[in-house]
């Protein structure tokens, strides 16, 4: 089931990529589109550790549950380590699930981390392990700091990490696009690439 799963959401993702190859920027709006092409906004590091290289299965708007959203799921092992894209004070910390699948039910069983940043916008981390948590709320993070480890809770079909930037504290609306540092420059990610964080 988990193999027929991840092979229905990267058939998914290939649809979109041809989607999001023609322009990422053409799906958020013409004022988004104009405010990305000259953005000199924060630059976030990739949510791992250096060295590390995953998949990024959906970006923004893929067809399979991003349809409508500004959010990113990166491939990884349950256990693998998540880090701060930025840095900030953590907010949030849910742990105790340890429920997930593809069924509405488990919406709300996404264990997750949220950071605050210095310019008020709000980094959301989600389907982490149970009991994967490795701050707490109150705690100060450096960009690359160890946060989480990643995992298969909420809705969500295999272990992977759901990222996305909120300009409030209600994770899933209002969602921003991001930029990140890669090999190849900053730029927005897009589905179907590995990503090696440097």
């Amino acid at each position: 089931m988990k193999v027929a799963g991840l092979v229905f959401l990267l058939l998914n993702s290939l649809c979109s990529a041809a989607q999001m190859n023609h322009s990422v920027l053409s799906l958020l709006g013409k004022q988004t589109e104009e405010m990305l092409l000259d953005d000199s906004s924060y630059a976030y590091a990739l949510p791992y550790k250096k060295g590390k290289c995953y998949l990024l299965v959906q970006a923004y708007m893929s067809r399979f549950s991003h349809k409508g959203e500004i959010a990113l799921d990166f491939k990884m092992h349950k256990g693998s380590k998540i880090c701060a894209a930025r840095s900030g004070r953590v907010v949030e910390v849910k742990q105790d699930s340890d429920r997930g699948g593809l069924k509405q039910k488990y919406l709300n069983d996404g264990n997750h981390v949220i950071i605050l940043h210095n310019d008020g916008t709000y980094g959301n981390y989600w389907h982490i392990l149970l009991n994967g948590a490795k701050v707490h709320v109150g705690d100060s993070v450096n960009r690359g700091d160890v946060i989480a480890l990643s995992g298969n809770t909420g809705y969500t079909a295999f272990s992977h990490l759901h990222f996305e930037v909120t300009a409030t504290f209600t994770p899933g609306l209002n969602q921003l696009p991001t930029r990140f540092v890669t090999r190849k420059g900053i730029r927005l990610l897009r589905p179907l690439h590995w990503y090696k964080s440097i």
